[in-house]
């Protein structure tokens, strides 16, 4: 289904819900016409229409009793050669009203129907308020109705990540703009929310450095966000760069207690699309349903920091045209972090130039700055259609265990690089309730030394569904370094080296924001062995859910793999 926010058509995620219902309207009335009458726009007829003159006509649907509306559908007169401007409120008693959709823009395409998505809300009334066109200041309607819920928020048919339409909520507005938002941010008192109407702002730095939240209500723009102090809260920004690294970082962090929710970030030129800053990053932050792609290197880049959890992103097509060693979906420093159910995917080096390494997560220590990275959570991911390797950890520059301890599980992997995972000179990790499918140029599983007097140890290794295409499962002196060793089911998928083949060779292929087939495929492959109950106790404490949400554990004991069967 394609929804209309703004002034863009965002068609995107799995193939639509059933459509949702149109609820029956017992009345409608307006604020005024030209003789083009109210009742004309629910007739079933396009060659009719209500027209108002003026900003902020309006026309209101009397649903008869209280309803749950998911969205609104209007046809608009002479469509195809002008766009309207419009809100979509809604009222239990029809005097108050509460905008959920504000300030929308029609497309300008066509003279049919066009259908515009709400959070499900319980409404009697709903009102189409118009603020004219782009050729004057008329609201004409040629065809209008109300619709159900779809079961679905703005948005909802993304599982992971945001379609970039905003976040239309407004009844806990404090401040309201239509221009350049960092006027009123700059005005803003802590505790305020700053909506933020629809606009292209795209030559702006939007900096926040106090406890707001800074929320936009439909698509807009900027080149760039900036948040330091504590507590500000950034939802629902586009933010497009503008000059190759200039700036580098699409939305930068650093102080405590953020929350940085619904952003999509789609800047060619930007290399780091949500990061920390280099010198001070950042504790107790939130990276929840942001959607990154097309950007130059990184996805999420933690230079380090404490306690940040990156959950429910959705990262794919990053590529670089400027021959950078890497592309990753996420590069982690930093202690405590727990990084879950995120969806990165289609990260094909050969799209790039140098054919640079393409990493689901990654961190490398290659230099002399010391970074730590410890105790880390990487668990319930999708990682899927990855040239490179879905975890690589290396301590790689000195004998310094800066990089241990991490737990790697419940994670759906398949990546078509040397190998699936590989540790280097790392003491200590838990790799256990995944699937890995790969094997294709090397092994599933390499654990090795990468650097003099520090060896890979205590790695343990358990209940995993291991899948290689033809290669070995281990790389020559694994399993030494493996101190468990348990429930780890092998199977032979040879289809791997096609997949493989057929990604990296055709590098122009479209690449659409989810793939359905992710979340069914591997779990028919996993069905392939008898894993139903056939786990062993994981090493890591709450260990409560599964890959796809089910709970841990639904039968006599844990299933192997990622996902928990009834």
């Amino acid at each position: 289904m394609a929804a209309v926010v703004g002034a863009a058509t965002v068609v995107s995620g799995p193939p639509p819900a059933e459509a949702a219902t149109p609820l029956p309207i017992t009345a409608v009335t307006a604020s005024s016409d030209d003789g083009n009458v109210p009742a004309n726009a629910v007739d079933g007829d396009l060659s009719t229409r209500w027209s108002a003159e003026g900003d902020g006509a309006w026309i209101r649907f009397d649903l008869g009793t209280e309803q749950t509306v998911g969205s609104v559908s209007v046809a608009w007169h002479q469509g195809d050669t002008r766009r309207s401007t419009f809100d979509v409120q809604v009222s239990q008693s029809g005097s108050s009203w509460s905008t959920v959709l504000p300030r929308a823009v029609s497309s300008g395409t066509g003279t049919g129907p066009e259908e515009y998505d709400i959070t499900d809300t319980s409404a009697r009334y709903v009102r189409i308020v118009g603020y004219g066109n782009t050729d004057n200041e008329w609201t004409s309607i040629t065809e209008a109705a109300v619709l159900g819920a779809d079961g679905e928020d703005p948005g909802g048919d993304l599982p992971y990540g945001t379609d970039g339409k905003g976040n239309p909520r407004t009844d806990d507005c404090t401040v309201s703009t239509d221009s350049d938002p960092q006027e009123a941010v700059d005005d803003a008192s802590d505790g305020d929310v700053v909506c933020v109407r629809p606009g292209d702002y795209s030559d702006t730095t939007l900096t926040v450095d106090k406890a707001v939240t800074v929320r936009a209500n439909g698509v807009v723009r900027v080149k760039n966000i900036e948040v330091s102090g504590s507590d500000a809260t950034i939802d629902g920004f586009t933010v497009v760069g503008d000059e190759l690294d200039d700036p580098s970082t699409g939305i930068k962090f650093s102080g405590t207690g953020h929350t940085i929710i619904r952003n999509l970030v789609n800047g060619k030129n930007i290399h780091y699309a949500i990061a920390c800053d280099y010198d001070d990053c950042a504790s107790d932050v939130l990276i929840s349903r942001n959607t990154v792609t097309g950007t130059n290197n990184f996805g999420v880049y933690l230079w380090g920091g404490s306690d940040i959890t990156v959950e429910w992103n959705n990262i794919y097509d990053l590529w670089t045209d400027e021959g950078n060693d890497d592309v990753d979906g996420m590069r982690v420093w930093g202690t405590g972090h727990l990084i879950r159910n995120n969806y990165i995917h289609d990260l094909n080096a050969s799209k790039s130039e140098g054919e640079p390494h393409a990493d689901c997560i990654q961190n490398y220590q290659n230099s002399s700055r010391t970074v730590e990275s410890y105790d880390v959570t990487v668990e319930n991911n999708y990682c899927v259609r990855v040239s490179g390797q879905c975890l690589i950890m290396q301590n790689g520059n000195r004998p310094t265990a800066d990089i241990r301890d991490y737990t790697y599980r419940g994670n759906v992997c398949e990546s078509f690089g040397s190998q699936n995972i590989e540790l280097g000179s790392i003491p200590g990790a838990i790799i256990e309730n995944n699937i890995m499918r790969g094997g294709v140029d090397g092994h599933v599983l390499t654990f090795h030394s990468t650097v003099d007097d520090l060896e890979t140890t205590d790695i343990r290794v358990r209940n995993n569904v291991l899948v290689s295409a033809g290669g070995s499962t281990y790389a020559r002196g694994s399993e030494d370094a493996m101190t468990d060793d348990t429930d780890n089911v092998e199977l032979l998928d040879p289809s791997a080296s096609d997949d493989w083949r057929d990604f990296e060779g055709n590098p122009d292929a479209p690449v659409p924001a989810i793939n359905p087939d992710d979340f069914t495929r591997f779990r028919d492959l996993a069905q392939q062995a008898d894993i139903v109950d056939e786990g062993s106790t994981p090493h890591s404490e709450d260990f409560t859910e599964d890959v796809d949400g089910a709970t841990r554990v639904r039968g006599a004991a844990i299933d192997i793999g990622p996902f928990e069967f009834a």
